[in-house]
């Protein structure tokens, strides 16, 4: 999953209409989502695109490459995201709520974002071999970047299982948030309604971040002399 900014392709500056790079990728999404890979056809998204189907030639190639964009293009890409929490001269706090403030900013967008979380969940249902690269690029980097940003603050010489375990549950936070979009809207929709509702989640995440590493640096001290 590379979910990190908003999407890429806006809307023509002059009438604030999608263009039409933005209307396939949105159609698409939604198509490949609902439908699967092999069960949706160039015609079928260049229609619910409102777009002739040389268009998607035109801008992606052929189906594949369409496919394949939905996994970076829509919310930005992920080695964005581990540069920016990554940087020189962060605190474990600030690198945190970049973190966290990059992969929630999506669910702003609502339904797209939605939308988003069902193709990844089918992508791993029905494999077409994106899987494999986003394994690598969107899951393996980041955690490797988690990894060494905490073993550096908790003085860890090198990763072990327990570290690993500390940046699964961490970064399970915000994924939680993005696999339950669907009960949330169901049980209490007002956690995700606004913009300003997502952005409530960074600060709280943090901290609930924060205390696991310090939970962590505190199981790794070393036992208290006896008196």
């Amino acid at each position: 999953m590379s979910p990190t900014s908003p999407p890429a392709a806006p809307a023509d500056a002059a009438t604030g209409t999608p263009t039409a790079r933005l209307r396939l990728l949105h159609a698409a999404l939604r198509l490949f989502a609902e439908h699967g890979y092999a069960k949706t056809s160039i015609r079928a998204i260049a229609q619910a695109a409102q777009a002739n189907v040389a268009a998607v030639s035109y801008y992606f190639g052929d189906k594949a490459a369409l496919y394949a964009a939905l996994f970076s293009e829509p919310f930005g890409d992920m080695p964005s995201l581990v540069a920016d929490f990554t940087r020189d001269g962060l605190d474990l706090r600030e690198a945190m709520q970049r973190y966290f403030r990059g992969v929630l900013a999506p669910l702003q967008h609502g339904e797209i974002a939605r939308q988003f979380m069902r193709l990844h969940i089918r992508e791993m249902l029905e494999p077409t071999g994106q899987w494999e690269k986003e394994l690598e690029q969107d899951v393996r980097q980041p955690h490797d970047a988690m990894v060494r940003l905490l073993g550096r603050h908790l003085g860890v010489a090198g990763p072990d299982d327990d570290l690993h375990r500390l940046v699964l549950a961490i970064t399970g936070l915000a994924f939680q948030i993005w696999c339950q979009q669907e009960v949330l809207a169901a049980m209490e929709p007002q956690l995700l309604a606004t913009p300003e509702a997502v952005d409530a989640w960074t600060g709280r995440l943090t901290e609930y971040a924060l205390a696991m590493v310090a939970a962590e640096q505190a199981l790794r001290a070393p036992a208290a002399a006896p008196r």
